[in-house]
């Protein structure tokens, strides 16, 4: 009866704790061979990605898959080191290596891309910003409606979305704006 105690309390254990995150010694040997690739200039790499995918490989370490959250966040983390690495390691070197995607300049750059749907009684028009995060884009509508006299109210979707309504002496109006982060 012990053993299978021992056993629950294992399984329970284990099924909280994401196993595909890598641990930290294998993380710097990763970051290692990134920084090692990066700064050999005889070698061309194509992009960022197939620096960190190689870097995987020399570990000895199977590049993981998205529904495996803990080692993709690592991974996606990985790639932005990569960015950082090749931009230092050939900034000042003629090199023809390019970043594997615009989210990783997006990284860089530190900004997000929000799409704002303004919603009225008959029709909808959108348009994409570019900002530092979610935040940012609430408090310039906020700004904008306290200018006309509106109050506005803020529904959270899900975490990467969310709807601004607006009311005019507490009478709610037709029209309200969705955030959508992209």
């Amino acid at each position: 009866m012990q053993f299978l105690n021992d056993l629950y309390r294992l399984s329970e254990a284990t099924s909280l704790k994401d196993l595909s995150v890598l641990p930290e010694d294998v993380i710097k040997e990763i970051k290692k061979n990134i920084r090692d690739g990066a700064s050999d200039l005889e070698y061309e790499w194509a992009n960022t990605l197939e620096l960190v995918n190689q870097a995987y490989k020399v570990a000895g370490v199977e590049k993981p898959t998205p529904d495996e959250k803990g080692g993709w966040k690592q991974y996606e983390e990985m790639l932005q080191y990569g960015v950082e690495q090749m931009s230092d390691a050939r900034k000042n070197v003629d090199s023809n290596w390019r970043m594997s995607s615009t989210v990783f300049r997006e990284a860089m750059q530190k900004t997000i891309k929000v799409r704002v749907y303004e919603i009225g009684e008959q029709k909808a028009k959108g348009h994409t910003v570019e900002v530092q995060n979610m935040e940012q884009v609430l408090n310039m509508i906020r700004k904008q409606a306290g200018q006309k006299g509106f109050k506005m109210d803020v529904e959270e979707d899900d975490p990467s979305s969310c709807t601004c309504k607006f009311s005019y002496q507490g009478i709610q109006r037709p029209y309200k704006i969705r955030l959508q982060r992209l």
